[in-house]
């Protein structure tokens, strides 16, 4: 039976479409004891192992190491990722976890679905903004960062930006033209 932070762990990944898989974990025949696993169904293949920080740490390298190898026999292209709840090992123990899985570690071992999200975002789909949400009009920010300095020929270049790069050049040429003939510096829409 899971506990409440590997519950927490595994129904942020089921929100995002991961498959819950029964514990212990049989892969190819083998059993591996983790606190409880997922398997990526959509976007992400991975298979997500949760393990609480054992006070024994070699013993979970161990697991790890013959998970990944079982793996390798079985020729499966599911990569790793090791969801560590509580105090992180120390840092040759980490390395040693890393040789065999991707580790993402919670250093809360009942964590928030907010905690878990953070610590997790890697196996997540990215969340864009709505294409229905706009920001503001480029040119109403240019004309009002400009405000009272706007001149007649930068209302005749933003004026043409909104019809095209095409008009924009020409009504640059237009103005160019005009200084190199000594003409006033008024726009030619004006």
């Amino acid at each position: 039976m899971t506990q409440a932070g590997e519950e927490t762990v595994l129904g942020v990944l089921e929100e995002v479409g991961f498959e819950r898989l029964p514990r212990p974990l049989v892969v190819a025949g083998s059993t591996f004891d983790f606190d409880a696993a997922a398997k990526g169904t959509g976007v992400s293949h991975d298979l997500v192992v949760v393990a609480k920080s054992p006070s024994e740490p070699r013993r979970l390298v161990r697991l790890l190491s013959g998970l990944s190898r079982t793996l390798d026999h079985a020729e499966s292209s599911r990569p790793v990722s090791l969801v560590l709840l509580g105090e992180p090992p120390d840092g040759p123990t980490l390395s040693d976890m890393e040789r065999y899985a991707r580790v993402l570690p919670i250093e809360n071992s009942n964590p928030s679905p907010g905690e878990v999200r953070s610590a997790v975002a890697v196996l997540l789909p990215l969340e864009l903004p709505s294409a229905t949400v706009r920001g503001r009009d480029p040119l109403a920010q240019v004309t009002e960062l400009l405000g009272r300095s706007v001149t007649a020929e930068h209302q005749d270049l933003i004026d043409a930006s909104s019809i095209g790069p095409d008009e924009v050049r020409e009504a640059l040429r237009d103005f160019i033209d005009r200084a190199a003939r000594g003409e006033p510096d008024e726009g030619a829409g004006r």
